[in-house]
């Protein structure tokens, strides 16, 4: 995509999360491919681990989020 070219507004604000988010997302990810592992699959244990895991990064996320939009709307209020 050139510069000059428009950004579709429903991609605008996830592409911008992503990067601003790069890690967690990048973490989430491999949280997600190594439950799909089928070594990984034959310990419950550990599937179970891995999903606490990403709910975790999961919540840290949105925790982030939401303090970035109530961040903007204070600064848009002034």
């Amino acid at each position: 995509m050139d510069a000059g070219a428009e950004m579709n507004p429903f991609l605008a604000d996830p592409l911008d999360h992503l990067n601003e988010h790069r890690e967690e997302m990048a973490l989430w990810l491999a949280l997600e491919v190594l439950q799909l592992n089928p070594v990984a699959l034959e310990d419950a244990e550990l599937v179970e681990r891995l999903i606490a895991c990403q709910e975790r990064v999961q919540e840290r996320l949105r925790a982030k989020v939401a303090r970035a939009a109530g961040g903007l709307g204070q600064r848009g209020a002034r």
